[in-house]
């Protein structure tokens, strides 16, 4: 007797899962089944996502009080510049998002209440939150559904437990590239222009100052994390890639913490002496990075014409002045190696006109500690780079030759009958 199974494949709209029942003479297979577990390590992935966020969020908006009330009226205002602009940017495009579910079928109509809770939380603007309580609650139904044997649910609760942490984890990347790491270069400088020129800016308070060095702690954190919650959460989504293990988190989120210190260090030491300057490096990077990514012969799979890659070449472009980030999959061993070359002169440029237009007798700390903690971040980064890709990163699933790539291959003899499409660069790895 034929029995029916639950397709799952992605569509080229983001946040948009096909769900296609078909029927097959043999059981679903058990290499789904196996893998589609929220389990302790996932529940402590999203919850450090959640308090990375919030409380990065809860410093930005301490910081913006004692600006307010002790009078440095253009700190604050350049403060909350970059925290509206970025949250508005993420609650439009996750409601962009919630408007292409609602208008699939498949996906499932979102009831009254629902969409009131999604409302509250735009206006808000804290939508990531959202997605992380989203893909918690799909996470838990699915292994609800698991326990009670419903078998025509459970795939399309996890699948959509994956979707929604593959959203949170890109709208992250957004927060993580619009606010986190303008936040901490920007107050870093603030910081750094006290200390340096104390006479002719006056004291900044110890609280303020304070909270100023906790914040740029919690973005360097938070965008470390963000990096490496995005790639975790891309193989999660990828039935043919392995699972990241989490020795390889660790190792991964090292890397990502030490690159991100040394290059907002960089930036910061140079934009405290020339900040016309540390603008046009940034804009000349963001330029040849977009031209680089723009020359490309393969076209990601997340652009259907040219229009559309060269867009999407430009927002790259604009990450990798901070991050390095895969747009499509194959090797990255020269593409890493090109990138952090790169990295390395315009860090090191950075250093020489830190060094030359300081004098190390005023204050020794800040003269050799900045220049010093930005050389060893950089080498560090290099080094858990090194050790993730050698030691920590999954290899290539087994399972590739059993999973199916194409539609077409869902039905037919033995294949198993449970598998999906990626077709957006946020399932690169």
């Amino acid at each position: 007797m034929a029995e029916t199974c639950t397709v799952v494949h992605f569509s080229r709209e983001p946040s948009l899962a096909r769900i296609d029942t078909i029927k097959t003479l043999d059981p679903p297979s058990k290499i789904a089944e196996t893998n589609q577990h929220f389990g302790a390590f996932y529940v402590s992935c999203i919850v450090l996502s959640i308090v990375t966020y919030i409380t990065d969020l809860a410093l930005t908006i301490t910081l913006l009080y004692f600006y307010s009330s002790q009078g440095y009226g253009v700190y604050f205002a350049l403060t909350l510049s970059f925290l509206l602009l970025p949250a508005i940017c993420m609650s439009t495009i996750s409601l962009r998002w919630y408007i292409i579910d609602h208008d699939d079928p498949s996906v499932g109509r979102a009831s009254l209440g629902h969409w009131l809770i999604r409302i509250v939380f735009l206006v808000l603007q804290i939508s990531p939150l959202l997605r992380y309580i989203e893909t918690v609650v799909y996470g838990i139904r699915s292994n609800v559904a698991r326990k009670l044997e419903a078998d025509s649910q459970q795939p399309f609760l996890y699948r959509r437990m994956l979707d929604e942490d593959t959203n949170s984890s890109l709208l992250r990347l957004f927060h993580c590239f619009l606010h986190c790491a303008p936040q901490a270069i920007m107050q870093l400088v603030f910081l750094l222009s006290f200390v340096m020129y104390p006479d002719t800016r006056g004291r900044i308070n110890l609280d303020v100052s304070i909270i100023q060095a906790w914040t740029v702690f919690t973005s360097i954190i938070s965008i470390a994390w963000s990096l490496t919650s995005y790639h975790r959460s891309v193989r999660f989504a990828r039935d043919d890639k392995d699972k990241i293990k989490w020795i390889g988190l660790l190792v991964a989120f090292c890397w990502q913490l030490m690159s991100a210190l040394s290059r907002i260090l960089a930036l910061s030491l140079l934009a405290a002496i020339l900040p016309a300057w540390m603008g046009v490096i940034c804009a000349l990077h963001w330029g040849v990075m977009s031209f680089w990514l723009a020359i490309g012969q393969q076209q990601t799979a997340a652009c259907s014409n040219r229009c559309e890659e060269l867009l999407l070449s430009v927002a790259l472009g604009l990450a990798y002045v901070l991050a390095f980030i895969s747009p499509r999959d194959g090797p990255t061993r020269y593409v890493y190696l090109v990138y952090y070359l790169v990295c390395f002169m315009e860090n090191t440029g950075a250093l020489v006109v830190w060094c030359f237009s300081n004098n190390s007798s005023n204050n020794p700390f800040l003269y050799y500690g900045a220049a010093g903690s930005q050389v060893l971040s950089f080498v560090l980064a290099i080094t858990f780079l090194i050790v993730y890709y050698k030691y920590c990163h999954p290899s290539l699933s087994s399972k590739r030759s059993k999973i199916p790539r194409n539609s077409s291959d869902y039905i037919g003899n033995d294949k198993p009958c449970y598998s999906k499409t990626s077709y957006s660069f946020r399932t690169s790895s």
